[in-house]
């Protein structure tokens, strides 16, 4: 079956949902949205922060600054002009969001921390109402995309998908707007994009499959590059997101880490920062160590840092049901001990012991002349039982791989559009170096989801 249409926007995240409404706010008259999971949203529901371009409003001198420092946070691998045009245009786009369309935030200090609820689904709720009461937007669900309709490699003609009950439609289209997210749950096909040690992380998110990258290589904008393992926090392999025990072991200042040797090798206060999964990526096997009175203090309100809005209220707040969480985690993963000796719980790591016993001594001496450890946050290992935790990278997603210019067209390797392809999201490069950030995802696909809609009205229906 062939359909015609205005515009198709593959995936119902942020930068789906914004190119979307936007097309259809500006005039385009039919706009089908393509979801090929059963809900809305993708990894969206789980983003924390809808704050990337702070402070919102920049002027034409900021814009430039601020995007002049992101770019040399990233060691010179982002893209300036995407980032200037980003901050320059945070005010107008943030507005539509936040005001027009009635998305919650919450403060933290000055600028604005968490989306209401502590993650993206309040976002998704808005826009996906928002959606209903457009006659011109058609909103598909179970719907994959499954490639692009081309007359040649330098124009998009439309994307052919699969219904539900298995057929094929044909949607010719002015445009096509991809925003089908990173790699993260594929990482079959992340193998071949990154060097990254991919049994090291974990990976999450909701269907990114890294079928938008290949659905852009078929194009002349060829292989997908610069692709990045963001490694945004830590917890432990069979671990939910949301684990309250991840947030103690894995999240803390408070945690006692050593690697494959036994041996400490950092100052774990950085455990919440966005690096901290590149540095444990670096050691062969890192050990979260905490004793019976460490469990305790954490299940007591322990817990001084969250890594996104859904560990938020564990901070400074009892944790009910922990030790039995501790104790299921013991008894059926093999990435978990107990014991009731230091050698014993060393053995069973497979760490040399002593180095493990010495470690511990000069730890609990409450003074690290080492890694400069605060005191109050080195917590004695000496009350049994013991317990371990391998601790792994977070891999909320990746970012990068589709090449895109400021008006979110997708492009070849000397910029050369490729006409009626646009890209949102994550899936786009050009935001980060290989470390994460901080709020580049959201405001990416805020960003270029709206920049594409506007340019397509503009300049193709």
């Amino acid at each position: 079956e062939t359909k015609e249409v205005n515009i198709v926007v593959v995936g119902s995240g942020m930068g789906g949902f914004s190119a979307a409404l936007t097309a259809i706010e500006e005039g385009a008259k039919s706009v089908v949205l393509l979801e090929k999971n059963n809900s809305l949203g993708g990894s969206t529901n789980m983003a924390e922060c809808p704050a990337g371009a702070r402070p919102f409003e920049y002027t034409e001198e900021e814009a430039r600054a601020a995007a002049a420092g992101a770019q040399a946070d990233s060691y010179g691998v982002s893209d300036p002009m995407l980032l200037y045009s980003m901050f320059r245009d945070a005010k107008e786009n943030f507005g539509w969001l936040f005001d027009t369309h009635g998305v919650g935030w919450t403060k933290q200090g000055e600028a604005p921390a968490f989306y209401e609820g502590g993650n993206g689904k309040i976002a998704i709720e808005k826009l996906a109402a928002a959606a209903e009461k457009e006659d011109g937007l058609e909103v598909l669900t179970e719907t994959p995309a499954t490639q692009l309709l081309l007359s040649d490699e330098y124009t998009v003609e439309g994307v052919r998908a699969k219904t539900k009950d298995g057929k094929y439609v044909d949607y010719k289209a002015k445009a096509v707007v991809l925003a089908t997210g990173g790699m993260s749950t594929n990482k079959t096909l992340l193998a071949g994009y990154t060097s990254q040690d991919l049994d090291k992380t974990i990976g999450w998110g909701q269907g990114q499959d890294g079928d938008g990258h290949l659905m852009a290589e078929q194009t002349a904008h060829g292989r997908a590059n610069h692709l990045t393992v963001d490694s945004l926090f830590n917890n432990v392999k069979d671990f939910s997101y949301d684990s309250a025990l991840g947030v103690c072991v894995a999240m803390q200042p408070s945690n006692f880490w050593v690697n494959q040797d036994g041996l400490r090798f950092m100052n774990e206060n950085i455990s919440s920062t966005a690096v901290s999964g590149k540095v444990v990526e670096t050691q062969g096997s890192v050990w979260s160590i905490v004793d019976a009175d460490g469990i305790q203090k954490y299940a007591e309100g322990g817990c001084q840092r969250h890594y996104s809005g859904f560990a938020d209220k564990l901070v400074g707040n009892a944790i009910d049901g922990l030790q039995d969480e501790v104790d299921k985690a013991v008894s059926g993963n093999d990435e978990c001990f107990k014991a009731d000796t230091i050698a014993d719980l060393a053995k069973k790591i497979g760490v040399d012991a002593d180095n493990l016993a010495d470690e511990i001594e000069k730890y609990n001496t409450g003074t690290d002349a080492e890694w400069g450890k605060e005191s109050e946050n080195m917590w004695p290992i000496a009350t049994a039982p013991f317990y371990a935790f391998r601790i792994s990278s977070g891999m909320l997603n990746t970012s990068g791989g589709i090449r895109i210019n400021t008006n979110a067209q997708v492009v070849d390797d000397r910029y050369k559009p490729i006409a009626g392809l646009y890209a949102a999201g994550v899936c786009t490069s050009g935001w980060d170096g290989e470390v994460y950030g901080n709020g580049t995802c959201q405001a990416n696909a805020l960003f270029c989801g709206r920049t594409a809609a506007k340019h397509i009205v503009k300049n193709l229906l």
